[in-house]
């Protein structure tokens, strides 16, 4: 590679996020649910905001009571229409690339301007979910009486569990062992259907820790009574009842599960875990990008007149 290559590299690395650190929040603008394609749901809510890629379908439903707005200001920001028949969209504005038709609901200011690029979004979600599914294990899940046995390394901080979903699609309970209460837990699962025994697993005793399923197989996820983050970003949920608490990626949402503005995930540093593994670093503005050429060729320009 060239000097002038190598340079640039490093400038870029040095100018986008800290490596390692894994902000799941940041990356979809503060959003509570964050869909690729379309969002469509009934008789239920979401209690943060949406941002959705495709058209947002909703009815005889709630977004954003709790005020957890999503790029500074917006309850639903879609890249195709928002339909909304009765329910209320709460603390914010809206933003859609087509059209906006609200009936039985109260108006709500819209935006001009889409805050997001959705195809660079969904697939830093997608380089997410592969670069962790790469990390090494800290940790097991095995099956032990019916239960899912989780060990971590007794080190706190961040523990990786890499997992089939069969081993939670056949398990009734939790048993947590060598964990310290408030660290981050990591769970790969693989395969292409991601479920928790049909919603019969309770999830209190995970709710004192920083929870991330990371679904990176899976094109299809039924997960109810979640509690933490689920990042799912190929699969598309379908099943109805229930609740997820916490942030929720996936590709296409039709669903009348409720999704809750707690137990958001929170940044994490994962040390080793770079770009070549996916983590998705700020891209630097053109006029950024130019600078660091311009310095380059300053750089080798200097050392040709000095040679």
């Amino acid at each position: 590679m060239s000097k002038l290559g190598i340079f640039l590299m490093t400038a870029l690395a040095t100018t986008g996020a800290q490596a390692g650190v894994i902000d799941i929040g940041s990356m979809m603008g503060g959003a509570n649910i964050y869909t690729a394609g379309d969002f469509k749901a009934h008789s239920s809510d979401v209690e943060g905001s949406i941002v959705a890629g495709g058209n947002v379908t909703i009815q005889n439903y709630a977004v954003n009571l709790n005020n957890k707005k999503a790029y500074g200001d917006y309850a639903v920001v879609a890249g195709g229409d928002i339909r909304l028949t009765s329910g209320a969209i709460n603390n914010g504005k809206t933003y859609a690339g087509g059209t906006t038709s609200l009936q039985q609901a109260a108006r709500v200011e819209s935006g001009s301007a889409q805050p997001v690029d959705f195809t660079t979004a969904s697939q830093q979600f997608k380089d997410l979910a592969n670069g962790l599914s790469n990390l090494a294990s800290t940790g097991t899940v095995e099956s032990l009486w019916s239960g899912a046995k989780v060990t971590g390394s007794g080190n706190g901080g961040v523990d990786i569990f890499n997992v089939s979903a069969d081993m939670f699609r056949n398990s009734s309970h939790w048993m947590l062992d060598e964990l310290i209460a408030g660290q981050t837990l990591i769970f790969n699962v693989s395969g292409s259907l991601g479920t928790f025994n049909d919603g019969g697993i309770s999830f209190e005793p995970l709710s004192g820790y920083n929870v991330l399923f990371n679904f990176f197989e899976a094109t299809e996820v039924n997960v109810r009574g979640v509690i933490g983050t689920v990042l799912a970003p190929n699969a598309s949920v379908n099943a109805d009842w229930g609740v997820i608490n916490g942030n929720v990626i996936v590709d296409q949402w039709n669903s009348t599960i409720q999704v809750n503005s707690n137990h958001y995930f929170k940044p994490v540093d994962i040390p080793g875990f770079g770009l070549e593994q996916g983590d998705p670093a700020e891209v630097p503005e053109p006029g950024t990008l130019a600078l660091l050429a311009a310095g380059a060729c300053a750089v080798i320009g200097l050392r040709r007149r000095r040679a």
